[in-house]
């Protein structure tokens, strides 16, 4: 008898590795936009990192052209759904192009497939058989918004087209949004600002500077995760091994889809972009932020898709709003997280186990 007891108390107590609230039953109900990519891409871990959350709720995944083109994003975010176990929550498909920014010889010869309508590659294990919804992403973005107003959060990590378009088709949205979690921009007037598509153009902001443009003056509250804390990242063959030094399906991925970039470049280190801004989410205390006002140019020339933030406001930036702005970041307890999580039996699994 005093075996079994200790044996229900342990079961009572369990939470996920690294676990912030798993102890409580608040969730943070989220839509995740996200310009997805299988592994190695960040928007992938990310999307791990929000799967593997107790903390979190995703109420669906709108899909956004930037990393590569729609079609890739959707039907490689259809096919991790499937090997996360999770293939319930339903993917809504975005924005093919951005607002006004066509397609040029620079962005061909730069990073990125934003602007292809070519056929997607097959994803790992081949395309899954889940289904894209019918409904469009913007009316699903707006529709649960002002379904649930001020409870939803919205974590956008691949230019801001469909957040944009929101805002536009609705103009009671951004009032009703509890928060929006961004993966954008790069803040000169704090350390590492500096841009990596343009010499100070960050790369998703650069995709659709006029969307980045719309969103940051919306009034939504916003925490902002630029170029500047994703720099404070160092993703080496030392935490990767310790990240696929237990099996699970995902971490099967991480090894099929990772091993080869750290066997070839086993001393390089890589940044951590949209799984800071998802972490930041779940436990705000792994950065550090100050409040800027924020504004992103838009005019079509050397500065363009140049986000700037400043304490102050500026001529031509009287519209900018002020937001969080992360800039530094505890990286040991972020990544010791990341990896418990993506090592931690699937949540999928463990719902369906609790239902039965």
């Amino acid at each position: 008898m005093k075996n079994l007891i200790l044996l229900l108390l342990g079961a009572a107590s369990f939470a996920i590795p690294g676990s912030v609230s798993a102890q409580t039953d608040e969730r943070i109900p989220i839509i995740f936009d996200t310009d997805f990519v299988m592994p190695p891409a960040d928007d992938s871990l990310a999307l791990m990192l929000a799967l593997q959350s107790p903390e979190i709720e995703i109420l669906g995944i709108t899909t956004v052209a930037g990393n590569d083109s729609l079609e890739r994003a959707t039907s490689d975010v259809l096919r991790m759904l499937e090997i996360a176990g999770q293939p319930g929550i339903p993917v809504y498909r975005g924005a093919d192009m951005p607002l006004v920014h066509e397609k040029s010889d620079f962005a061909v010869r730069s990073y990125g497939n934003w602007y292809s309508d070519e056929p997607p590659p097959p994803p790992p294990g081949g395309f899954a058989t889940k289904q894209i919804e019918n409904e469009a992403a913007v009316s699903f973005i707006v529709r649960t918004v002002l379904a649930s107003p001020n409870k939803v959060t919205l974590v956008a990590i691949g230019p801001l087209t469909n957040i944009a378009q929101a805002i536009r088709a609705e103009p009671k949205f951004a009032e009703n949004v509890k928060q929006l979690v961004i993966m954008g921009g790069a803040i000169a007037l704090l350390p590492d600002g500096a841009g990596n598509i343009t010499p100070n153009a960050e790369y998703n902001f650069w995709v659709d500077p006029e969307a980045a443009h719309v969103t940051l003056r919306s009034g939504i509250p916003i925490e902002l995760s630029p170029l500047n804390v994703s720099r404070k990242s160092a993703l080496t063959k030392y935490w990767y091994e310790k990240m696929v030094a237990v099996e699970t399906p995902l971490t099967r991925l991480l090894k099929d889809t990772m091993g080869a970039r750290f066997a070839a470049e086993p001393d390089k280190s890589w940044f951590m972009y949209d799984q800071i801004a998802m972490a930041s989410l779940i436990d705000p205390s792994l950065v550090t932020t100050e409040r800027l006002y924020v504004d992103v140019n838009i005019d079509h020339g050397i500065s363009y898709g140049v986000s700037v933030g400043g304490r102050k406001i500026w001529p031509g930036a009287e519209l900018a709003q002020e937001m969080n702005v992360q800039f530094d970041l505890d990286w040991t307890r972020f990544i010791e997280m990341f990896v418990a999580r993506v090592q931690a039996p699937l949540q999928g699994e463990r719902k369906r186990a609790a239902e039965e």
